[in-house]
C-alpha cells in the first residue's frame, strides 16, 4: 500500500477530539482488517486446515500465511468496532445507534444465514460425501439442524452477534467516558499514560484470558461457551474505543509502531519454533509450557494489532474518494466473497492436475471480482438490496416539482 494514502486530519487545538466527526484512519483499518479475513478464507482451502473444502494438494507457504493471518485477523474487526460506537456518540443517541447496529447487521446476517451460506454448506456436503444431488434437492434441508452437525450457519459472519452484543453492553461506559474525556484529571491521566506507552499493560489481561484456552473446548467462538473469544473481543473493544476518543493515544501507537512489528516478529517466531503444533490448545502443554505459550502468543497477536494500526494510522492523511468507495464496499464484498471462494476450490478441486498456485490465483480475482461487480452493478444500485448487505439506504427521490420550485 503506498504511503500516499490519505485520511482525516486532526484539530491539535482541541484536546481529546478530531476536527470533524468521522475518522477515516478507521475506515482503512476497517477495510484492511476485512481485507485481510477475505485473504484468509481464500487461501485456507489449498491450506492442510480442515475446511467447508479442500484442495487435494497443500501449499506450506500457504500453511504459515494461514497461520500467521488467523492469529490477529478478527481481532482487527474488534477494534474498529469500538472505535466506531465511539465516534457515533459523537453525533447520535445511544437508541439511535442500536436502531442503526440492527438494520445494518442484524438484518444482513438474517439474509446472509437464509441465501448466501447455504451454497457452502451444500458444496462441502457434496464433497464430503454427506448429500448427493442437485442444490434445488439440498435446499429443503438447508435448515435440517444447527451446524456442524446440521445445516443452518452464519459461517463467515460468526462475528457480527459478538460485535452487536458488545456494542449493547459497551454504550453506557463508552457514553460516561465521552462525557467525562474533557475533564482534566482523566484527560491528563490519559495524556500521560500514552506519552508512557502504558497502553502495553493491556496484555497482562490477554496473556490471562489466553489462558481460558486451556480449559475450553476449541476456539471455535461458538457464542456460547466461549470465555476466551467474549474477554479477548471485550479488551480489543474498549481499546479501539480509547483510541478513537483520545487521539494522543492513537498517535502514541503510531510511535511505537516499529517496536510493536520486531515484536510480533519475534513472538510469532517463538510460537513456530517452540511450539509448531499446538494452534491455539494450550491445554496440552504442561502447566508451565502453557503460561509461556500463553504470554508469548498474547504478545505476537497484541503487536501485530498495534503495529497494523500504527502503520494505517500514519499512512493517513485525509480522506479520498477511493477510500469511501471501498468503506461501503467492505460488508456487502465480505458478505458475497466466501460463498464464491468456496465455489471455486470446489471446482479447481476437481482438476488436480492444475499447478496449486494458479488455482489460489484465479480463487482471489474470481471471489473478489464477482464480489466487487455485485456490489457495484447490483447492490449500490438497488433502493432494495442495500438494507440487505449492511449499506445504507439511499435517499428517497426528491418530487420532480419540488425539485423544480426548489432550484427556482
Amino acid at each position: 500500500m503506498p504511503a500516499t494514502v490519505q485520511c482525516a486530519a486532526m484539530d491539535p487545538t482541541i484536546r481529546g477530539a478530531p476536527s470533524i466527526a468521522r475518522r477515516p484512519e478507521f475506515d482503512l483499518i476497517r477495510v484492511f482488517a476485512l481485507s485481510a479475513m477475505i485473504a484468509f478464507h481464500s487461501a485456507i482451502g489449498f491450506s492442510s486446515w480442515k475446511w467447508l473444502v479442500n484442495d487435494s494438494h497443500h501449499s506450506a507457504a500457504l500453511d504459515l500465511a494461514v497461520d500467521f493471518v488467523w492469529r490477529w485477523r478478527v481481532e482487527l474487526v474488534f477494534v474498529v468496532s469500538g472505535a466506531a460506537l465511539m465516534l457515533a456518540l459523537r453525533k447520535r443517541t445511544p437508541t439511535e445507534i442500536v436502531i442503526e447496529r440492527i438494520k445494518r447487521l442484524v438484518v444482513p446476517l438474517i439474509f446472509a444465514i437464509l441465501v448466501v451460506v447455504p451454497p457452502q454448506v451444500y458444496l462441502e456436503r457434496v464433497q464430503r460425501g454427506q448429500f448427493h444431488g442437485s442444490y434445488i434437492d439440498y435446499l429443503p434441508h438447508f435448515a435440517d439442524g444447527i451446524y456442524p452437525q446440521g445445516n443452518l450457519s452464519w459461517h463467515h459472519l460468526w462475528f457480527v452477534p459478538y460485535v452487536l452484543v458488545l456494542t449493547m453492553l459497551a454504550l453506557p461506559l463508552f457514553q460516561s467516558l465521552r462525557l467525562r474525556a474533557d475533564g482534566h484529571v482523566l484527560s491528563s491521566a490519559v495524556g500521560r499514560a500514552a506519552k508512557l506507552h502504558l497502553y502495553w499493560l493491556l496484555l497482562i489481561p490477554l496473556v490471562l484470558v489466553q489462558g481460558a484456552l486451556c480449559f475450553q473446548d476449541g476456539d471455535n467462538h461458538s457464542l456460547i461457551g466461549d470465555p476466551h473469544g467474549w474477554s479477548e473481543f471485550a479488551l480489543l473493544f474498549i481499546l479501539g474505543g480509547a483510541l478513537a476518543q483520545w487521539p494522543e493515544l492513537q498517535q502514541a501507537v503510531r510511535r511505537g509502531r516499529h517496536l510493536a512489528a520486531a515484536l510480533g516478529l519475534l513472538a510469532y517466531a517463538v510460537l513456530k519454533m517452540a511450539w509448531p503444533a499446538v494452534g491455539n490448545n494450550p491445554g496440552i502443554l504442561p502447566a508451565a509450557q502453557a503460561i509461556a505459550w500463553c504470554a508469548v502468543s498474547a504478545i505476537s497477536t497484541y503487536a501485530w494489532i498495534l503495529a497494523v494500526i500504527g502503520y494505517l494510522t500514519d499512512w493517513c492523511k485525509r480522506g479520498s474518494p477511493a477510500l469511501a468507495y471501498a468503506t461501503e464496499a467492505a460488508l456487502p464484498v465480505y458478505i458475497l466473497h466466501q460463498t464464491f471462494i468456496v465455489m471455486c476450490v470446489f471446482e479447481f478441486a476437481r482438476l488436480p492436475g492444475w499447478p496449486l498456485a494458479v488455482k489460489f490465483v484465479l480463487t482471489v480475482v474470481l471471489s473478489l471480482g464477482v464480489s466487487l461487480a455485485l456490489y457495484e452493478f447490483v447492490i449500490r444500485r438497488s433502493r432494495w438490496l442495500r438494507p440487505l448487505f449492511g449499506v445504507r439506504a439511499l435517499p428517497a427521490p426528491q418530487p420532480a416539482g419540488r425539485a423544480f420550485a426548489s432550484g427556482e
